[in-house]
């Protein structure tokens, strides 16, 4: 009928060497959101599992108005916002990660909240395939979880927020607003998660006492939290339960916090 305006769709896709997650959504009606997981097969490239997961998914693909992908990978690094050019970019990377692979395209987000500009590679073949599905817009879990701090600031001036994934686990300290340190540690053994944690939490100087660590992500979260306790007084969990209403939380399931926090900053 004349005046009626199709919905506007967005799909994520979350794209990791453990697997993929879908998810669909229309803004105006955030009970469209459908989610859909698929297993990498460790016996083909990632490219490969790519092609076969989007052939596969049930979810509808063909009528979203945005694409917005997540490239997991902790070869990551920050510019000072003023020295963003996008003709130097490779240059920064490339002194950060001189033996990295070289048939990518290096990625830039803008995070104008922390006056920074982060950068990130994403596979040649990877991007040409995504870029058959329209418009595109990639982020990597650093600058989602960036973005969510921009969208949702915490009460406290100094913190460090610990994102624990199936891949690994992201930290970043966090002082009036500012960024101190984010990196990313690959290893999925609750000891060495601990370690990195408490070292980068000392060498920050940050206070067992008075500073505060706020926690999200996957299961490992509940594992450590009791290991945490011994040595950081406060301590928060962001619980998906308190962000989302019953009928949406239903359908987000066990989706990583990075898609989670698409959501909420949508």
């Amino acid at each position: 009928m004349k005046g009626e305006t199709t919905p506007y769709k967005t799909l994520s896709i979350r794209i990791s060497t453990d697997g993929f997650c879908f998810c669909t959504y229309t803004a105006s009606d955030p009970d469209t959101v459908q989610i859909h997981f698929y297993r990498t097969d460790n016996d083909i490239t990632l490219y490969a599992n790519l092609c076969k997961a989007i052939e596969e998914c049930p979810l509808a693909l063909d009528n979203v108005n945005e694409v917005k992908a997540i490239i997991v990978t902790g070869d990551f690094t920050t510019i000072p916002a003023e020295y963003d050019n996008k003709n130097r970019h490779k240059i920064f990377y490339r002194s950060c990660f001189p033996k990295a692979d070289t048939n990518v395209e290096i990625i830039a987000n803008r995070l104008t909240a922390q006056n920074i500009t982060l950068l990130f590679p994403v596979e040649k073949n990877i991007y040409n395939r995504l870029a058959q599905m329209g418009n595109v817009t990639y982020y990597t879990p650093a600058s989602i979880i960036l973005g969510y701090i921009a969208c949702h600031p915490f009460d406290s001036d100094r913190y460090m927020l610990a994102y624990y994934m199936n891949e690994g686990s992201l930290l970043v300290s966090m002082n009036s607003g500012k960024v101190e340190l984010i990196n990313s540690f690959p290893t999925a053994d609750n000891h060495n998660q601990l370690y990195y944690l408490l070292a980068i939490w000392k060498a920050q100087g940050l206070s067992q006492t008075t500073d505060k660590l706020y926690l999200c992500g996957n299961k490992r979260v509940e594992e450590l939290t009791g290991a945490i306790s011994q040595f950081i007084r406060n301590r928060e969990r962001i619980n998906p339960t308190e962000l989302f209403t019953p009928n949406l939380l239903n359908k987000i399931g066990e989706t990583p916090f990075d898609i989670q926090a698409l959501l909420l900053c949508e």
